[in-house]
């Protein structure tokens, strides 16, 4: 198991993962820089204005980044049809386990910058109201959640049609709907899984007076059901995705 890791993260390396792993919370980072409030805005509801905004643009760059990796990561098996050769020097199993620890790592490790980005980019700005731990933990958890569902649906996809380039189109156009689906009824949310980040984010925005252009946002309770469905949903493709590995004729 250790070997088939190893040669894994010998294959990321040379793969360049970990600038992709860069690359979109340098994005996201990016994006919320121009956006966030600093000089003489208010500041003691800064964080809640920036946390507010991260879910929209989870919703727009993480499907794309997650179809990435995930194409990736198969992306040499595909080319030469290598499958037939792996198969025979080691256990799909201990394949399918390497490649997604070391998919679940890269995912853990954008969340983590992305976090850890942001944060350092409201204490640059002297933002005020630190977040609470538990607010960090959940956004942390959710972010996760709903981009290890995304990454292992895509990864599914991409091993079914032994082709990486479906994964990223779905990537793309699931941004483009999930982003949409954030002005859809709440039950409709559920049924489009790459807008998941929006309706799991704890900071909402209230109100807004034009005239005063006074900003009011809030903090609204843990979405825990609608956290165990995507869960579930994930855990879901990840074992759907083993069970295509198993039986996946060579």
């Amino acid at each position: 198991m250790m070997r088939s890791l190893y040669a894994e993260l010998q294959k990321a390396k040379r793969r360049h993962d970990l600038l992709v792993c860069l690359l979109i919370p340098v994005a996201v980072l990016a994006w919320a820089w121009p956006s966030a409030p600093g000089g003489t805005d208010d500041l003691t509801t800064a964080f809640h204005a920036l946390f507010s905004s991260l879910p929209i643009m989870n919703t727009v760059l993480m499907p794309v980044g997650t179809a990435m990796l995930a194409s990736r990561l198969w992306d040499v098996e595909i080319k030469g049809n290598f499958p037939k050769l792996l198969y025979t020097l080691q256990s799909r199993r201990s394949l399918f386990t390497a490649k997604a620890l070391v998919g679940t790592g890269e995912v853990l490790l954008i969340t983590a910058l992305e976090l850890g980005g942001t944060l350092t980019l409201g204490l640059w700005n002297g933002y005020k109201n630190f977040p609470p731990a538990e607010q960090l933990i959940y956004f942390f958890v959710c972010t996760a959640t709903v981009s290890l569902m995304l990454f292992f649906s895509e990864l599914l996809l991409t091993i079914l049609l032994a082709n990486p380039l479906p994964a990223l189109c779905t990537g793309i156009t699931g941004a483009l709907v999930g982003l949409f689906s954030a002005f859809m009824p709440p039950i409709v949310v559920y049924f489009v899984p790459w807008g998941y980040y929006i309706p799991l984010g704890s900071y909402i925005l209230v109100s807004w007076d034009p005239d005063t252009r006074t900003t009011v946002y809030g903090i609204k309770e843990f979405n825990l059901p609608m956290l165990l469905w995507t869960a579930a949903l994930g855990l879901f493709f990840f074992l759907f995705t083993w069970r295509s590995i198993r039986q996946k004729e060579v």
